[in-house]
């Protein structure tokens, strides 16, 4: 366990993002269990690694980043290490690359039923269908899609600057007064 929190820590206080995705406002971040779905290089790694360093920072063991592709997971099951996670005082797990785990979801559902207080937000490929092929999470897990930037962001990161959303109403609200 101890390797997995120096990983998270050494992740979190190198993780570098000048751009802050629209996605981190739209989430329900009370929800216990959250899937983040999107195409690989989209930036799922990077959001995971961002909301831990803003919400928790690099030393707060209650949160921890993993990634299922980590040979630890090849003969160990993910609900045994969430056991001694929980048990250490942790509550709030990431988890990258979560498909790469071949129980994945009832796993976690397992978790979700054991542990109450305990968050889990999750990555995985954009082809995944949450509910459709898992009915343990069916009522449990909210889903979102992280997409590639959209042209606000991407002028936020060329630009440097913090252009704010607007949505369609706003613009032509704005663009009226302007006639």
């Amino acid at each position: 366990m101890e390797a997995f929190f120096k990983t998270h820590k050494y992740l979190v206080e190198h993780v570098s993002s000048p751009v802050k995705r629209g996605l981190m406002q739209e989430i329900d971040w009370s929800r216990r269990l959250i899937g983040i779905k999107g195409s690989r290089g989209v930036g799922k790694t990077t959001f995971l690694l961002q909301y831990a360093k803003e919400n928790f920072g690099p030393d707060d063991r209650t949160c921890l980043y993993i990634n299922l592709n980590n040979l630890y997971f090849a003969d160990k099951k993910l609900s045994d290490f969430v056991d001694e996670f929980y048990r250490l005082g942790g509550r709030c797990l990431l988890i990258d690359q979560v498909f790469k785990y071949p129980t994945w979801a009832e796993e976690l559902a397992y978790c979700y039923r054991t542990y109450s207080d305990l968050y889990v937000i999750f990555s995985g490929s954009s082809v995944m269908r949450l509910k459709e092929e898992n009915p343990d999470l069916s009522g449990k897990v909210v889903s979102y899609n992280l997409r590639g930037f959209s042209f606000r962001e991407f002028l936020n990161l060329m630009s440097g600057n913090q252009f704010s959303a607007y949505t369609f109403d706003e613009v032509v609200e704005l663009s009226l007064i302007h006639i």
